[in-house]
């Protein structure tokens, strides 16, 4: 009982990210997180788009564009979902994921590809995701998307 109450004191004297859990599956919790986001805008869910980030959540959007916070960003998405027929569909598909255990942090990269309703690509670009790690699991702190391409190409 004594170790446990010491073990316990102990804990509560260390930062916060030293607590956190980090380990071979946080690569895997990053990709179902985002696979979690993509089915999210697949189905319209705006509050599955928003479960992945973070709260001090800023983006750069594929034209240079500055988003300045999470409910921003989850705004632009609620315009897109009202859009109709002129919606896109975004898809991010990660390369490459690196782990920083020691500070919680994860470096994501990959493409991604907007397409219509149709299924004709809109837009496709490459982007980067800092994730961080926090006691309610990994979220996206901040994303820079690049459009590479932009027309009528086929899916």
């Amino acid at each position: 009982m004594l170790a446990a109450t010491l073990i316990t004191a102990f804990a509560l004297l260390l930062p916060a990210a030293t607590l956190l859990d980090h380990g071979p599956d946080d690569e895997a919790a990053i990709r179902r997180a985002r696979t979690h986001s993509n089915r999210a805008i697949v189905n319209r869910n705006l509050l599955g788009v928003a479960e992945s980030l973070a709260d001090d959540y800023v983006a750069i959007v594929g034209d240079g564009g500055f988003v300045s916070s999470k409910k921003e960003y989850v705004g632009l998405f609620k315009q897109d979902f009202d859009s109709g027929s002129k919606r896109v569909i975004y898809e991010r598909v990660a390369d490459k994921i690196e782990v920083n255990a020691e500070q919680g942090l994860a470096a994501e990269h990959g493409h991604w590809i907007g397409r219509r309703v149709d299924g004709s690509t809109a837009f496709t670009g490459t982007y980067m995701a800092m994730w961080q790690q926090t006691p309610a699991g990994w979220k996206i702190r901040s994303e820079l998307f690049v459009t590479l391409s932009t027309g009528n190409q086929p899916h």
